[in-house]
C-alpha cells in the first residue's frame, strides 16, 4: 500500500474517501478479532466439548476467566506506556501474530488445565496489541471533527465480534471439533487480521502527507475541536494530579461493576425467575445488539455535544436497567432492561477513549487510558464475583442489585461532576 497522499483528498474529501476510514475499517476488523473474543466471548462454547474430553469440572475451568481478566488490568497499563514509548504499529503488529500463535497452541490441549491456565494468561498478555486502546491511539491521531463517529464504528467491532464468533466456534465444534476451531481462530487473525493491520493501518495522517479529518488546518484557537498533535496534553504524571482524573476514574471503576455483574448473571438470574433459557438467551442477544449500536450512537452524540452528559445518558439507563431486574421483573419488561444496559455497555469503552483525549490530550493518551481501562476491568472482576458470592449465600440477586444500581449512580453522579474540556493547545494544567 503505497504511503502517499495520492490515493486521497485532503481539499475536496467528498470526492475521494479520506484514508482514516481505512484505518477505522483496520480497526473494526482488529477489534472483532482481538483477544477477548478467544478468551472472554467463546468461552462458553468450548466449555462442554472441553468438560467431555478432559473431564475438567466447570469451576475449575472458570478460574481461567478470571485469570485472563485479571492479566488484563495488569496488561492495559503496560500496554499504554509501550505505544506512547513505542508507537501504535509496532506493539500491534508484534501483539497480532504472538496472539494468533497463542491462540493455535490451544489446539495443542492435552487435559493438564495448567496449560489451560497458562494460555488464558498468555494470550491476554502477549495479544494485549489488540485492546481498545491501540486502535483508539489511532483514532485521536486521525480525527478531530468526527472522532467520536470515528471511535465508535471502529470499537463496534469489538461488539460484532462478540456477536458472531460464539457461533462460528459453535459451528466449527460441531461439524469438525473443538481443536479445528482453535485452529480456525489462530488462521483468522494471522491471515485476516495481521494483513490489514499490516497494510491498511497507518499511525498518523502526517506520514502520509494527511492532516486530521482531511483538513489543512485540523484544530482551532479556542480548544472546541480535539488536539491530535501526541505533543499536546498532559503527561501520566500532571493527569494524576488533576480533579477529573480521578472522577474519570472512580465513575469507570463503579460502573465496570454495574455492566458487568449483569453481563455475567443475566441468564442464570432470568432462568431463576423461570424464563425459559431459550428466552433468557434472546434476551442476552438483546444486549448484545444493544451493545453494537450503542457504541456508534454514542460516539454519534459525543460529536456534537458533550461528551460527560451523553455518558451519564447511557449510563442512566444502565441504572434504569438494573433497577427493573432488581424490582424482581421477569416478563418482557426484562428485554427494555437487556437493551438499557446494552446501550450503556456499548457506549461505555468509546466514552473512555473520547473523554480521556479531551480531558488530557494525546501525550499520554495510551499510559492514562490504559490506567482507566484498567479500573474498569478490575470493576468488572469484582462485580461478576460478588454477584456470584452474594447469590451463594442468599439463593437470589436481589438485594446485590440494589446495591449495584446504588453504585452505578454514583458513577453517573461524578461523571457529570467532569467540568469543561480544558484547552490543552495553551495550558498543561486545568
Amino acid at each position: 500500500m503505497p504511503e502517499s497522499s495520492t490515493s486521497v483528498s485532503t481539499d475536496h474529501p467528498s470526492q475521494r474517501i479520506f484514508y482514516g476510514w481505512w484505518n477505522v475499517l483496520a480497526s473494526f476488523v482488529g477489534l472483532a478479532l482481538s483477544y477477548a473474543m478467544f478468551t472472554v466471548f467463546v468461552f462458553g462454547t468450548f466449555i462442554t466439548p472441553l468438560e467431555a474430553e478432559f473431564g475438567w469440572q466447570r469451576g475449575p475451568m472458570s478460574l481461567a476467566l478470571t485469570i485472563a481478566n485479571i492479566t488484563v488490568v495488569f496488561a492495559s497499563p503496560l500496554l499504554g506506556v509501550l505505544v506512547d514509548k513505542l508507537g501504535v504499529r509496532k506493539v500491534m503488529l508484534v501483539s497480532v501474530v504472538l496472539l494468533g500463535l497463542c491462540v493455535g497452541s490451544m489446539s495443542q490441549l492435552n487435559g493438564n488445565i495448567w496449560h489451560y491456565y497458562a494460555m488464558h494468561l498468555l494470550i491476554p498478555f502477549l495479544g494485549a496489541g489488540t485492546l481498545p486502546l491501540s486502535y483508539s491511539r489511532v483514532m485521536i491521531a486521525w480525527f478531530a471533527k468526527r472522532r467520536g463517529i470515528a471511535l465508535g464504528v471502529s470499537l463496534a467491532g469489538f461488539g460484532v465480534g462478540a456477536t458472531m464468533m460464539p457461533a462460528i466456534a459453535q459451528f466449527i465444534i460441531e461439524n469438525w471439533g473443538w481443536r479445528e476451531a482453535y485452529l480456525t481462530f489462530a488462521a483468522m487473525v494471522l491471515f485476516i487480521s495481521f494483513p490489514l493491520t499490516y497494510f491498511l493501518l497507518r499511525e498518523t495522517p502526517q506520514e502520509m502527507g494527511l492532516q486530521p479529518d482531511g483538513n489543512i488546518s485540523p484544530g482551532d484557537e479556542n480548544g472546541s475541536i480535539p488536539a491530535t498533535d501526541a505533543n499536546i496534553g498532559l503527561t501520566a504524571r500532571e493527569a494524576v494530579k488533576t480533579r477529573s482524573y480521578w472522577l474519570i476514574f472512580g465513575s469507570f471503576a463503579l460502573v465496570g461493576i454495574g455492566i458487568t455483574s449483569i453481563l455475567a448473571h443475566l441468564v442464570p438470574l432470568l432462568i431463576g425467575r423461570g424464563v425459559a433459557p431459550a428466552t433468557a438467551a434472546i434476551c442476552m442477544s438483546s444486549l448484545g445488539f444493544g451493545l453494537i449500536f450503542g457504541r456508534i450512537f454514542a460516539g454519534f452524540l459525543m460529536d456534537r455535544y458533550f461528551a460527560p452528559y451523553v455518558a451519564a445518558v447511557f449510563l442512566f439507563g444502565l441504572f434504569l436497567g438494573v433497577v427493573i431486574l432488581a424490582t424482581g421483573a421477569a416478563g418482557p419488561i426484562v428485554f427494555l432492561a437487556a437493551i438499557l444496559v446494552g446501550l450503556a455497555t456499548g457506549s461505555e469503552i468509546s466514552e473512555i477513549a473520547y473523554i480521556v483525549s479531551r480531558y488530557f490530550g494525546p501525550k499520554a493518551f495510551g499510559q492514562i487510558y490504559g490506567v482507566m481501562f484498567a479500573a474498569f476491568q478490575l470493576g468488572s472482576a469484582v462485580g461478576a464475583y460478588a454477584m456470584g458470592r452474594y447469590f451463594d449465600s442468599a439463593g437470589n440477586y436481589i438485594n446485590a442489585l440494589w446495591v449495584v444500581s446504588s453504585l452505578v449512580l454514583v458513577g453517573i453522579i461524578m461523571i457529570v461532576l467532569l467540568r469543561e474540556y480544558p484547552n490543552l493547545s495553551s495550558s498543561p494544567a486545568q
